[in-house]
Formats: C-alpha cells, structure tokens, sequence
C-alpha cells in the first residue's frame, strides 16, 4: 500500500491511559504528517477534550476528530479509510467495517513490549471473517524482532538546533521559551538538571529527598502539585507539548518518568533514567522491570547494571522508593555512557514509521 496516495488514515483511540493512548496517537500522527503532508489523520475517539489539550492553540487542518460512537449509528457514518490503526486492545467494529465492501488494512497496536515473546505476536496477520480486511498485529518495542518506537522529527529537529548551542545558552533559551525563567536565578543554567514525572504517590515518597538535597541539583517537576512549595531547587514545570517535553528531556542529565512513552523518550534522549512504572494488581509490572532492565544490560557494566537493577525495583516496591531515588541521583554519572548507548541505538535502529511502513 502507498500510504502517500491515501487521502485519509483512521484512528481508533478508546482512551483508558490519558496520555499514554491519546498521546501516542497524536505522537504517531505527528511524525506521519512529516513524511505525508497531504494525508489527513481522522481521530475516532471517546474523549475530544483530552484531544483538545494536545492542540491547544487550534486543531491544524491535518487532522480531525469524530465520535467513537459514530461508528454504531445506522446513518451519516463516514466511510473508512482504507488503512486504519487502531490503539491498545479496541474491540475493532466489526459490524461498521462489514458495510463497506471494499479491502481495508488494519494495523492494531499493542503495548510496548521488550519481552522476546513478543515476536510471536508482531506482525501476524489474518483476515476478518467478512473477507475483506487485513488485521496486522504491530507491538512497538526495541527489541529487534518488535515494532520500535516514535522518532518523532519535530522533537528531533528542535533538539538539534538547541544542542549546538553551549549547554548554559540552550537551556536559556528553552525556559524563555517555555516563559519559566527567572532572572534573578541566572546561575540556574550551569546545575545538574533533572525531570520528575511520576505518579502523585511516588511523588510524596521522594519529596523529603528532593527538599533535603543540598547537592547543586535542580529537580524540575511535571505539572503544578498545589501541596509543594516551589524553591530554588525545586521547581515547577507548566504542562509542555509534545515537542517540549521531548527537547527538555534532551536538556537534563537524568531523568525519572513514568508510563511507556515518556519512557521511551527518555530512553531516545541518551540521558540516565527512571522509570515509575505502572504497578498491575497482577505482578505483572514485576516482569516488565526485569525485561528492561535485560535490555539495558547490553550496554552496561555487569556492576553498574546490577546496581540499577536493584534501584529499579526498589523504586517500584511502594516501600523503598527514597532511597532508590537518592541512589540513582548519586550514580547517574556513571550510568551516562551506558544510557547514551541506548540512545545511539534507537536513533540507529528503532525507527517506528520505517518499521510500519515496511
């Protein structure tokens, strides 16, 4: 299939993870435009306001949204596009796709994975029962039999042109940006830098380590929590973009996020990382810090690996998150080398589209 001679691609996004499914979406959409100008991107989904928030200026011309609910009216449904993705385990429509007879290519997105099992999931493919449309299964990984991850061009074009720049000089000019500078704080630009973007709750664990602090550290945290004092070092982040938030990683030397694709954004960044992963009633988040952790062990050090291993899951334990943290702060000059690795990698070899496309 052509997708340049497409004048249309679906989207199904049922949103259960905020950000982590409208997100994605949007990221995808995003890194496509670049490469499809012409194409318009049609947002079938459940919640318009949390889209909304993703374009805040005004929605470009490039994309449109439509109810999810759409698809099961009897009358005035649009007709489908005859390539659609569809995110994160939606129930595909069977009833809506079997009134257009026509063939139509289903990519259904699963959630990240680095577990090598996932190989027997990606790219298998089988037709739907009213013989007309293709289902492709595509698991985003960065493993090299999965899917890889959103290179999103925009954030990389504005990371370039920052990174020129002296380290002091782009940070200014980021936070002009973004207007969060201060004047009187000029010797801001020169301290260590680094990202919260956690859940609330580890959020409180590691409040009294971050306060505490008297290294010349600057701990910038995600959103506007009312119940912390804003100081010197410790300092409030508005809600940033897309494109932002992946330049300002980029910016900082080390990083502690939570969810898959800010995750996956750190990991691009090359800087050191922490993942606040999202704890399943099942366990099953246990596995998925130690199939991470197994894919960072190729480009570390057997002692430095062990060691972040373990502040990685007692980071996720709900217990010893503290110390984890405050461990992690103190080494993260010696897990650079390893991180920039794993930057170098994705860049190189984990390229979403190009996988999509082939």
């Amino acid at each position: 299939m052509n997708i340049s001679s497409l004048p249309s691609i679906d989207f199904y996004v049922s949103v259960i993870d905020n950000y982590g499914d409208m997100g994605f979406a949007v990221n995808l959409a995003h890194t496509l435009h670049a490469k499809y100008p012409n194409t318009v991107f049609r947002f079938f989904s459940d919640n318009e306001p949390l889209f909304r928030v993703f374009f805040p200026n005004s929605i470009p011309p490039w994309v449109e949204y439509l109810p999810l609910e759409i698809l099961s009216r009897t009358e005035g449904i649009p007709t489908p596009s005859r390539l659609i993705y569809s995110f994160f385990d939606y129930k595909l429509p069977k009833a809506y796709l079997v009134r257009f007879p026509f063939p139509k290519t289903i990519v259904v997105f699963s959630y990240f994975l680095l577990h090598k099992g996932l190989e027997s999931l990606h790219g298998t493919t089988y037709v739907l029962e009213n013989g007309y449309d293709t289902v492709i299964h595509f698991v985003p990984s960065l493993l090299p039999g999965g899917g890889g991850i959103i290179l999103n061009p925009q954030i990389e074009q504005e990371k370039k042109k920052l990174l020129r720049l002296p380290i002091v000089e782009a940070r200014k000019q980021f936070l002009e940006h973004i207007d969060c500078q201060n004047e009187a704080e000029a010797d801001i630009y020169e301290k260590k830098w680094v990202s919260i973007f956690v859940y609330q709750d580890t959020l409180a664990e590691i409040l009294p380590v971050i306060v505490s602090d008297q290294s010349d550290a600057v701990y910038w945290i995600c959103g506007n929590p009312t119940w912390i004092q804003e100081t010197a070092h410790c300092r409030f982040l508005p809600f940033l973009s897309l494109v932002d938030y992946g330049v300002f990683l980029s910016l900082c030397d080390a990083n502690i996020v939570r969810g898959e694709n800010s995750l996956c954004q750190a990991l691009i960044s090359g800087k050191p990382t922490l993942w606040d992963i999202y704890k399943e009633s099942n366990g099953a988040h246990r596995e998925k810090i130690e199939d991470y952790c197994h894919f960072l062990k190729y480009t570390f050090p057997s002692v430095e690996w062990g060691q972040y291993f373990h502040q990685m899951q007692d980071f996720n334990d709900g217990t010893h998150a503290s110390g984890a943290f405050s461990d992690f702060i103190r080494y993260t000059p010696e897990y650079s080398a390893g991180f920039d690795q794993i930057g170098a990698y994705i860049q190189k070899r984990c390229d979403l589209v190009e996988k999509l496309e082939k």
